[in-house]
């Protein structure tokens, strides 16, 4: 299971990282256009019920939480599964709460980070 939460981990990273890297560059291309065009974006963007703003804060922290992510497969591979568990949590669940779309891709994290708890508490099972 240790090797599933490693696997886990950096594909979840790397498709983490992806997701913010690509909406921070569709969110830069915006400063190129005009005041009116960019008041088009935003109002299109609220209108199908999403937050421009909202949006590039998800991806400043899918970007964080894709090293984040790399840290938590590294500590899994050490054998800090509750410290690797809360990491890879927390970098799956943060940005969703900005963005739900970002769950298609940062499931993979979460899926990690619950499988890394559930090798600690297994752990600590054996151990008493």
């Amino acid at each position: 299971m240790k090797i599933a939460i490693i696997i886990l981990a950096v594909l979840g990273a790397l498709a983490s990282g992806f997701l913010g890297v690509s909406w921070l560059n569709s969110l830069s291309a915006l400063s190129g256009l005009s005041e009116l065009e960019r008041a088009t974006a935003y109002q299109m963007a609220a209108a199908q019920g999403q937050s421009l703003d909202q949006m590039g804060t998800a991806a400043i922290i899918l970007v964080i939480g894709a090293f984040v992510g790399l840290v938590g497969a590294f500590l899994a591979m050490k054998g800090k599964y509750q410290l690797a568990g809360a990491l890879l949590l927390g970098a799956g669940i943060l940005p969703v709460l900005f963005q739900g779309k970002a769950v298609v891709f940062t499931a993979l994290l979460i899926v990690a980070g619950g499988l890394a708890f559930l090798l600690h508490s297994k752990q600590k099972a054996v151990a008493a």
